[in-house]
């Protein structure tokens, strides 16, 4: 899939990735004709379809278009994604649009205080670094910092530098002061650049230490006039009828996805101008510059359709863009069957999803496993979530993200030893609530013995900690018996099992395993593999041959397809008892299982694509014949959610995930999300085509998923929009992921209102 950076501007300044600003930003009118203006209409034969009509000849359209409400992307209520500009870049560190600008994890910024007329936010730690980009060449003659700033105690003095070059050492005086501090040529970097704080003396602030109160930062090329009031605006204000104003220029990074249309109108005097950077650096005028239009515009992104772009609103700062939105065109969408009888939830243990022949469109069939009878069962009904995402690379939290659609840290076993929080709902317990028989059977007490007391489960049966076999033929059994019960006895049913044939040992299976390695079976691999071998294969302590890989690799790949023969048996005796029709069948995985792609074995061990790919199947004859593939980014912390609306059952207000049955059901694309893994300080924030990945010391890698599946090449300095894309979700991760809720908040790259409420009360609080 191709990705695009979006980039709006309001009237002035070069946008693409490749064009010359100079030292000022030209006018309008200059840099239009450095960047190709195209037209952005639909084809002849798409009008012809849609029995549509153009309004005039160019990019834009009378809003004549069918646009859904839903999904969209509404780029009012995604303020804080904009970067901002008015004599140059803004660092508002007095809204909550800072977020996109610190990753730190011990989030050295708390909340703002007003003194003398003007809020600042608390530095409360001695030192933070900011990182921001910077969209245009670089400056010839150097560049200045402005910065709005209170100090806090006499003899406070703060260093500032720049990709570590020292750019001033200056006392910060008790009031506010307007630094204006020269940077010579070539410190500036066109990407990304570290801009560090460091003050040498606490004072207080609402008693307790601080180092300054902080409202602004802005970046601006030496030869630019400062005409603007520091901070007059630290964020788009938003107008009547939701229109944004106060800024020059705006830009934004977008996923587009297919049928996408944007959509505004504009107020107020001056040109208004919207121009695009593509994912290979062109740039685009898609409304040329023109005066304000109180009719609703329509301009097709079609053109840039599965790329990451660069968007940007140009227009006088008292110019505005109302209503501004990216949105699908209309599309019908599948009837929602009713609510299924019962559902048995299939996680298998450090399953990847790059061995399910479902996932070959994705990954290619080298390393796909046979599963005729996974096959079979979604041929009849199902819907494949291509890219969807552990909560965690261990069990423990990911047990608990797909039991309650929350992430770690908010229900509680955000580590190996961490507890449920009292109170949390599992899908268990709302079953129960719902008058549903909920039962558990499974192999790994590790991963899933801490949900048994507070999941309220009819029945909760460990085979392997009861002196039966661990192999999955026995769960299946004992699951066949408890649906038969339940039903005898007029019960619903939800089951959740943990079959562990893919995780240590990895056995041979006589039959199966030849497919995959034919013998011989000499040692240290053998015919049976526990996780000490991958331990001192990981360590350095033995080296395998690249025959004994093929040999350790086809004992994990026999054990999946083994799986598949299990779940066969489970589909026949489901349909021998009857209950195969009103029974949906949900498969995924608690995480994947490292090959030594990134000299690790096994798992827990980070958030690369061998851990944090995992399958989301829904098998569901109610869906209709066929296989349906949705690309839309999902998560462990969906699965919850979907499973419960699949019975009919309410979510929890807590769960923060949310069903993505519309996704499948609507027969069009959906917008792009962009979704989080966790485990303990290590984090990764994840879009279809990039993923950013934090270890425990805070050291990022990005990587693009399509030019590099495996994740070997780091691009964060060379990815340009891609490297600042995922760093302004990231920010915002690390700030709100506990209180972060889909339904309200939206996604991490798509902003609801849930997050404009809280910012909002935090904006207040002292």
């Amino acid at each position: 899939m191709r990705f695009v950076f979006l980039s709006l501007a309001l009237g002035f300044g070069s946008l693409a990735f490749g064009a010359s600003c100079g030292d000022s930003a030209p006018s309008a009118g200059a840099s239009q004709a450095k960047a190709k203006t195209v037209p952005l209409v639909p084809s002849e034969r798409a009008l012809a379809n849609d029995d549509e009509s153009v309004a005039h000849e160019g990019a834009q359209t009378k809003a004549v278009i069918d646009l859904a409400d839903t999904p969209e992307v509404d780029l009012v209520a995604n303020r804080f994604l904009w970067h901002l500009y008015r004599d140059g870049l803004l660092l508002p560190l007095a809204s909550e649009g800072m977020r996109k600008y610190n990753h730190e994890y011990a989030r050295p910024w708390k909340g703002n205080l007003k003194v003398a007329g003007t809020v600042g936010r608390v530095l409360a730690q001695r030192q933070s670094t900011l990182r921001f980009g910077w969209f245009d060449e670089v400056v010839a003659k150097g560049s200045v910092l402005r910065i709005r700033v209170h100090g806090l105690a006499s003899g406070q003095r703060v260093s500032i530098s720049l990709n570590g070059k020292t750019v001033a050492n200056t006392n910060l005086a008790a009031e506010w002061q307007d630094l204006r501090l020269p940077v010579p040529a070539g410190v500036l970097r066109k990407g990304e650049n570290a801009l560090k704080l460091h003050v040498g003396k606490a004072g207080t602030a609402s008693g307790a230490a601080s180092y300054g109160l902080w409202h602004s930062i802005e970046v601006i090329g030496a030869s630019t006039p400062i005409t603007e009031e520091p901070g007059k605006y630290l964020e788009p204000v938003v107008g009547a009828g939701e229109a944004l104003t106060g800024f020059s220029r705006m830009l934004q990074f977008v996923e587009v996805p297919s049928n996408a249309w944007l959509e505004f109108h504009t107020k107020g005097e001056g040109d208004f101008e919207v121009r695009l950077t593509d994912a290979k650096g062109q740039g685009h005028t898609i409304v040329p510059a023109s005066p304000s239009q109180e009719e609703r515009q329509q301009v097709s992104l079609e053109a840039f359709a599965g790329q990451l772009v660069r968007l940007e609103f140009l227009a006088s700062p008292s110019g505005a863009w109302a209503n501004p939105r990216i949105a699908l065109k209309t599309a019908p969408s599948l009837a929602k069957p009713k609510a299924a009888e019962n559902v048995i939830l299939l996680v298998v243990d450090a399953l990847r999803s790059d061995h399910v022949p479902l996932y070959e469109s994705v990954y290619g069939k080298a390393a796909a496993v046979a599963m005729p009878n996974a096959m079979s069962r979604a041929a009849e009904g199902s819907v494949v979530f291509l890219n969807n995402q552990a909560a965690s690379p261990s069990s423990p939290p990911s047990h608990g993200s797909i039991q309650t659609g929350m992430i770690p840290r908010v229900h509680g076993v955000d580590g190996d030893r961490g507890k449920l929080r009292a109170g949390t709902p599992m899908i268990s317990t709302q079953a129960v609530n719902a008058g549903i028989s909920a039962g558990y059977y499974g192999n790994n007490p590790f991963g899933m013995g801490r949900l048994e007391a507070p999941g309220q489960w009819t029945e909760f049966h460990q085979p392997g900690q009861e002196g039966k076999s661990n192999d999955c033929s026995t769960l299946v059994s004992m699951m066949l018996d408890f649906a038969k019960s339940q039903n005898a006895n007029g019960k619903r049913f939800f089951i959740s099992s943990l079959p562990y044939e893919t995780h240590t040992p990895y056995r041979y299976h006589k039959g199966i395993t030849e497919n995959y390695y034919d013998g011989p079976w000499p040692a240290p691999v053998g015919q049976n593999v526990g996780g000490e071998l991958l331990s001192a294969i990981a360590s350095g302590k033995t080296t395998l041959s690249k025959q004994q890989w093929k040999q350790l690799k086809g004992l994990y790949r026999g054990e999946a397809e083994y799986w598949d023969q299990c779940f066969g048996s489970l589909v026949t005796g489901l349909s021998d008892a009857g209950l195969l029709e009103d029974t949906a069948l949900v498969l995924t995985s608690d995480h994947g299982e490292g090959m030594f792609e990134h000299g690790r074995m096994g798992h827990a061990f980070g958030h690369y694509r061998e851990l944090g790919d995992v399958p989301f199947v829904i098998f569901w004859k109610a869906l209709g014949g066929g296989v349906r593939m949705v690309e839309t980014v999902t998560s462990h912390r969906d699965i919850a959610p979907t499973v419960l609306d699949v019975l009919g059952v309410e979510p929890a207000s807590e769960i923060q995930g949310q069903s993505v049955l519309p996704l499948a059901f609507r027969q069009a694309p959906w917008t792009e999300r962009v979704v989080s893994l966790e485990y303990g300080r290590s984090y990764s924030i994840r879009s279809k085509r990039f993923k950013l990945i934090a270890d425990y010391n805070g050291r990022q890698e990005i990587f693009d998923l399509v030019l590099d599946p495996w994740e070997k090449r780091d691009i964060k300095e060379g990815g340009a929009g891609a490297v600042r894309y995922l760093r302004d979700m990231a920010g915002f991760f690390l700030e709100y992921r506990s209180q972060w809720h889909y339904l309200e908040w939206g996604t991490l790259n798509n902003h609801r209102s849930g997050l404009l409420k809280a910012a909002k009360a935090r904006a207040k609080a002292p």
